[in-house]
């Protein structure tokens, strides 16, 4: 009977190994990244405008476009420090903040630096290496678009602190391949006020973008390095969602990335490829998948109430003001510390072999839940806002009193929350990560019961529910690793047992 053991040994090996989904690889290691922060536009107004050549024709005709990336808030300052920190810092403003830094918080280069990396930051137009003033040379540098300043001190490198050597003038950035070679790292590279698309035209940032980065990109692809090009925000006119190409070694070019990615992605992806801990909200999001060639094959599924014929979606708010009160069916959301209202959220229908389903056994890469806050002011708030996974069900129809006195944190949502951010931005998106609950529904480790929408302080947060116009609605958008197929795991299994059969 050995054989016959054997063949059984090997079929269960085999089975295991090819019915569980595919692993994910991590983001390459390089040993240069380059990242190019430009300014206030939209992925509308650059990709595929003509103003744009070098932009559209190389960088993204060559790299991987991410189709749906979106800046954390508004205005530019409390961006740079989401993507150099995961955190604002408690920053929601362009206000200098020389008079309150350094700050001493995990940042991106700190992390580099303690691990024994590198990093370096470039502003065109900074006065001096090491200089920590306000804006100079008539506003083209802009203190608020450097976030490395807000951490520089002279004890560095203790604690969280930046050397003023990593403080550097653009006009220290190299210009040949020796050069390029001996970059840091992680270098970021911010352009004056007229050539980030700031003051100045689209035509002018792209021309100083190729005549200032080309040959690195070039060099990029043959030399392990790479080169990011991103906005810190939009126009303010299209929720936020903004341009960002990867360009270079490992990176599946002319790739159109999906998924709905934010800069917190970015930062973490980062930190990855270079083995950092993860600073702020970073470590509760995961790696941007499908841009590069270690990744495995990748997909989308989002979903909408109303949109491609999807129907599971269920939201309400319950409030102890009005213990029996039904709220299903009103179009925005009510969250408020004073007086209390909790929002509860939910997407049923997402896991199946059906069209636009997340497949069973799918690997979850990364999930986000986009909510729009209302469009006035009232809707805004100015507390953080946590989501939490919920313990128990809930329908459109629960009030405060039919869920035995609102949500308990700790026993009818989860204590700790999935994700905390500030939605302070009306008309935008407020984008929560969610992969580790969708993970968790996905592997039957949780039930799927939904969020809990709780304020963290006493302000209120008014956002769009799936009872409002069909663009306004709450999205919930899961990327995923692709199964591999059945009948290609059946033909290895048969080959396999048949290899062995042969001994």
């Amino acid at each position: 009977m050995p054989r016959i053991v054997r063949t059984s040994s090997l079929l269960l090996a085999a089975l295991a190994l090819f019915t569980c989904s595919p692993s994910v690889a991590a983001p390459p290691t390089w040993d240069h990244v380059v990242i190019v922060i430009e300014e206030n536009h939209a992925l509308s107004q650059v990709v595929g405008n003509g103003s744009a050549p070098y932009f559209n024709n190389t960088l993204v005709a060559g790299g991987a476009l991410l189709t749906d990336m979106y800046g954390i808030t508004h205005p530019s300052q409390p961006n740079y420090l989401q993507f150099f920190s995961g955190a604002n810092q408690g920053i929601t403003n362009n206000n200098d903040t020389s008079g309150i830094t350094p700050f001493n918080t995990p940042n991106l280069g700190a992390e580099l630096i303690s691990s024994g990396k590198t990093f370096t930051g470039y502003s065109e137009n900074l006065p001096s290496v090491g200089y920590t003033g306000f804006d100079a040379d008539g506003g083209l540098y802009a203190r608020r678009h450097n976030p490395w300043v807000q951490w520089q001190a002279n004890d560095a490198p203790s604690s969280n602190h930046l050397a003023p050597a990593v403080n550097q003038p653009f006009s220290a950035f190299p210009t040949t391949a020796g050069g390029f070679a001996a970059l840091p790292n992680v270098s970021i590279v911010v352009p004056n006020n007229q050539n980030n698309m700031h003051d100045g035209t689209i035509a002018q940032a792209d021309t100083w973008l190729q005549s200032n980065l080309a040959s690195y990109a070039s060099w990029a692809q043959t030399h392990n390095s790479l080169l990011i090009v991103t906005f810190d925000e939009d126009n303010s006119a299209s929720r936020n969602q903004i341009p960002t190409v990867l360009y270079g070694a490992h990176v599946n070019a002319g790739a159109q990335v999906g998924g709905t990615w934010t800069l917190h992605n970015l930062l973490h992806t980062v930190e990855d490829a270079n083995g950092t801990a993860h600073a702020g909200a970073s470590a509760d999001v995961r790696s941007i998948a499908g841009a590069f060639t270690t990744d495995p094959a990748v997909a989308t599924a989002t979903f909408r109430q109303g949109a491609n014929g999807y129907s599971g979606a269920t939201d309400t708010w319950i409030e102890p003001a009005n213990p029996n009160a039904n709220h299903g069916s009103d179009a925005k959301l009510v969250v408020d510390g004073s007086p209390t209202s909790q929002g509860l959220i939910k997407f049923d229908n997402i896991f199946g072999n059906g069209p636009g389903q997340v497949p069973v056994g799918a690997t979850i890469l990364s999930a986000k839940l986009s909510i729009v806050t209302g469009t006035a002011t009232s809707d805004e708030t100015l507390t953080n806002v946590a989501l939490h996974q919920l313990q128990v069900p809930f329908t459109a129809s629960s009030t405060w009193n039919s869920l035995a006195g609102g949500i308990t944190l700790g026993s009818e949502a989860a204590a700790s929350p999935q994700f905390t951010l500030l939605p302070n931005v009306e008309g935008d998106y407020a984008i929560f990560d969610v992969t580790k609950s969708i993970a968790a529904f996905a592997a039957g480790q949780a039930t799927n019961y939904g969020w809990l929408i709780n304020p963290q302080g006493t302000d209120g947060w008014r956002p769009f529910s799936s009872d409002d116009v069909l663009g306004n609605r709450p999205i919930l958008s899961i990327t995923y690793a692709v199964p591999e197929p059945t009948g290609y795991l059946l033909a290895l299994l048969a080959s396999a047992t048949l290899l062995y059969r042969r001994k």
